[in-house]
């Protein structure tokens, strides 16, 4: 038997869930066929420390999602480190060529677009309505 808030294990014959208090009803099969078993902490604490590389859409089994975060995350890095290799590289600070601007343009757009999504995935995640690649929602914690 399975929480129909929160997800968890249950013992056979419970009235209340151990984790959240939430009365058990009668569909709880039905509930546990729609609850994914991957873990809910582990989606959420990819999603907020390696979200950029689409670490938690790995998790998840959502390869395509999780390839083109990791591609935007790996772009930014190499855009921002051809910057900082050009400002380097410049003799006089005060006159950046073109290039720098392009490289330091494209790794702010690169990074705040990865930086967002893994953003609003961890809110999703956090708030229990994240889905795995099967679309069952990911509850337990």
């Amino acid at each position: 038997m399975f929480c129909s808030k929160c997800g968890v294990q249950l013992n056979e014959g419970s009235v209340f869930c151990s984790r959240c208090g939430a009365r058990v009803g009668l569909v709880t099969e039905e509930v546990a066929a729609d609850v994914s078993p991957k873990s809910r902490l582990a989606a959420s604490l990819l999603a907020v420390f390696l979200g950029g590389l689409g670490s938690h859409r790995f998790y998840t089994d959502k390869i395509g999602t999780a390839v083109v975060m990791l591609l935007m995350g790996v772009a930014s890095l190499v855009c921002q480190f051809g910057a900082m290799f050009i400002s380097m590289a410049t003799p006089y600070e005060d006159e950046l060529p073109p290039l720098w601007f392009l490289f330091w343009g494209l790794s702010m757009v690169f990074g705040a677009a990865v930086g967002i999504w893994a953003l609003i995935d961890f809110i999703i995640a956090v708030t229990g309505n994240f889905k795995d690649s099967q679309g069952k929602l990911i509850k337990k914690w």
